[in-house]
Formats: C-alpha cells, sequence, structure tokens
C-alpha cells in the first residue's frame, strides 16, 4: 500500500463547509491525507473552471467533489461539470465524488469510483474507502497514522482531578499520542503550551524555538516534526516563498484535542461537563464555562473550537474576547444522552 503523504483538493459548497467538510478534512487527515479546503470553497456565483485554472491541480493526488442537497444545484455542478472538464482533470488526478444527505450522482461524474456517505454521524467505513481510492490500494483495508479523534468523550473510571495543568515534560512522551514519534509529541505539547499560555493558537516557530532546543530538538528535527505535524492536520503552516521548514502555524482543534487528551488530567470528563453545561445548565458564553470550571479562558476556546469542528455546537457572532453559544446541536446532544 503507497505510504507517501497525499494532497487532495477538496471541492465543496460554501454552505457544507463547517457542518461536514471541516471534519471530513480531519477524519481524512488521521490516514495521514492532506486537503485544501479553503481554496476550494464556492460561493454561489464562483466558477469551478476558474479555480482549476487560478490554483491548479497538478499536485494534486485526488480531486474530491462534495456534493449535497444544496451543492448540487449550483451553476458549478448543473453548468459547468461537462466531460471535456472532467477529462482534464482526469488527467492530473483522481476524480473522487462524495455524496451526502440525499445527493444524487450526476451523470457526468459517474465515471469511476465515487463514495456515498449515508450516516453523517458515522462514516469511518466510508472514509477508509475513500482513502483506498486515494492511495490505489482497492483490497488493503486503510489504518489511521494517529489516534482517530473520538466520536464521545469517555469520562475515565477514577475522578481526576479537572484542571488545565499539563502533565511535566520528563513523563515518557513515546505513547503519549499514539501515531506520533516522541519528537513530534515534544513539537505539539510545546506548541500547545504556548497557544494556551498566550491565548492565541497562531504561532511564530521562532518565539518557541529556544523550548524546543531545550528538550533535544535540534532546528532540523524541529522543522522536520513540525512538517509531520502538519502533514497530520495536527498544525497548519503557513509557507513563505524562499524558507526551509515551518516558520508560522496554526494549531488546529484536532492538534489541540489530541495534546489535551494527552496531557491535560480530566480532560475528558472536563469537556464532557462543559458540554452540558452549554446544553442543560443554562450556561452561554466562553465566560461562563471559565468562571464555572475555573480554567484557563484559552482551554475554553480552544475545547469550543473543537466542539465546533465535531458539530457540535453552533457559535455566533465574537464580540471582543466574548464567544457566544448559540446551541448545542443534536449531534452534540445524542453525545450527551450516550447514544
Amino acid at each position: 500500500m503507497d505510504t507517501t503523504q497525499p494532497t487532495v483538493i477538496i471541492c465543496h459548497a460554501s454552505e457544507d463547509k463547517n457542518s461536514f467538510v471541516i471534519p471530513f478534512t480531519y477524519k481524512l487527515a488521521e490516514y495521514g491525507v492532506r486537503s485544501q479546503v479553503d481554496e476550494w470553497e464556492l460561493q454561489q456565483n464562483d466558477s469551478i473552471i476558474e479555480k482549476i485554472f487560478t490554483e491548479g491541480i497538478k499536485n494534486a493526488s485526488a480531486f474530491l467533489i462534495i456534493l449535497s442537497n444544496l451543492s448540487a444545484h449550483k451553476p458549478w455542478v448543473t453548468e459547468e461539470l461537462r466531460p471535456g472538464l472532467i477529462k482534464r482533470i482526469a488527467v492530473h488526478c483522481k476524480i473522487v465524488p462524495v455524496l451526502i444527505e440525499n445527493a444524487e450522482l450526476p451523470e457526468v461524474l459517474n465515471t469511476g469510483e465515487w463514495v456515498k456517505i449515508r450516516d453523517l454521524d458515522n462514516y469511518d467505513r466510508e472514509i477508509q474507502q475513500i482513502v483506498r481510492i486515494i492511495r490505489g490500494d482497492l483490497t488493503e483495508p486503510a489504518a489511521p497514522i494517529a489516534a482517530p479523534a473520538p466520536t464521545a468523550f469517555v469520562a475515565p473510571s477514577a475522578p481526576p482531578s479537572i484542571v488545565a495543568t499539563p502533565k511535566p515534560l520528563a513523563q515518557t512522551v513515546d505513547s503519549a499520542i499514539p501515531g506520533l514519534s516522541p519528537s513530534e509529541t515534544i513539537a505539539l505539547k510545546i506548541s500547545n503550551e504556548y497557544a494556551v499560555e498566550k491565548g492565541r493558537t497562531f504561532i511564530n516557530t521562532s518565539d518557541i524555538r529556544r523550548m524546543l532546543e531545550a528538550n533535544g530538538l535540534t532546528p532540523q528535527v524541529s522543522n522536520k516534526s513540525l512538517d509531520l505535524l502538519d502533514e497530520k492536520g495536527l498544525i497548519k503552516a503557513a509557507r513563505i516563498m524562499g524558507t526551509a521548514g515551518v516558520e508560522i502555524f496554526n494549531v488546529t482543534p484536532y492538534g489541540f484535542e489530541a495534546y489535551a487528551r494527552a496531557f491535560i488530567p480530566g480532560y475528558d470528563e472536563l469537556a464532557f461537563k462543559m458540554l452540558n453545561g452549554l446544553a442543560n445548565e443554562g450556561l452561554a458564553t466562553n465566560d461562563d464555562l471559565a468562571s464555572r470550571f475555573n480554567i484557563p479562558m484559552s482551554v475554553v476556546n480552544f475545547t469550543l473550537d473543537v466542539f465546533e469542528t465535531k458539530n457540535l455546537i453552533k457559535k455566533g457572532k465574537s464580540l471582543g474576547g466574548a464567544v457566544l453559544v448559540k446551541n448545542v446541536t443534536d449531534v452534540g446532544k445524542r453525545l450527551l444522552e450516550g447514544k
């Protein structure tokens, strides 16, 4: 089976981005598949042909087209997806339609493999099928390269202390986060601790380089570790022309959750209680949660990002530093009910 790190383009309607596409990319990242998403978000009057000319597709392993009840009626689907265009794309990469909700496969796309996702709350089998198509192996089951994001928060058997104090780095890191090497684990841990301290996910590598070196990571090892974390979806790097390695990056919700579950004691139970507080105890803002559970605001904000990525909550507009949670979704409520 191909073990390289493929990159896929995910062409999608803007309305499907938060509800499906972002969680979908994190599932792909668990299998080592990188996704180009923001560049291929199509608004109502956007042209897929123009996107192909401006963004390019030559470096992609596959071109995934998300077809939903909404996108199936967009002009870029109904008017622009013609046989000639499909052939042009197929010269450079595989085309994989992904159908969600009640969307039907357009005849023009019925030329090869396609995948139908029937249950948006549980589609691990379909993700494996998509990964096998991307890698060109339709027989061997795909396996995640990192611990998958949990579908439910599992409370530990013994009630832990619900605090946001990280475990010391002296703790063995080899198995702290399955699928990561010790150097990757150290880089992820230090990056997240810095993000929590500063209250932002945006990080300039130069700000943490001394800490990485103090923990035995040379600049070369640091750069390689950050590159791998980027490939696995745990950070999102912004590449700067003319520079080697990752100079600027953001910790992703998936990356924060992987760190928190490994190094913040009682995080699973804390996250469950935060979600329950939003659903059943009248808590509605990040300030409510920080006060109720006596935890740093940054941990609250990053956890809310995790919730939103998993479609557990819907956030409203932020005013200053205040984050309003509009509601807990049906997915979040079912999680709390254990269904």
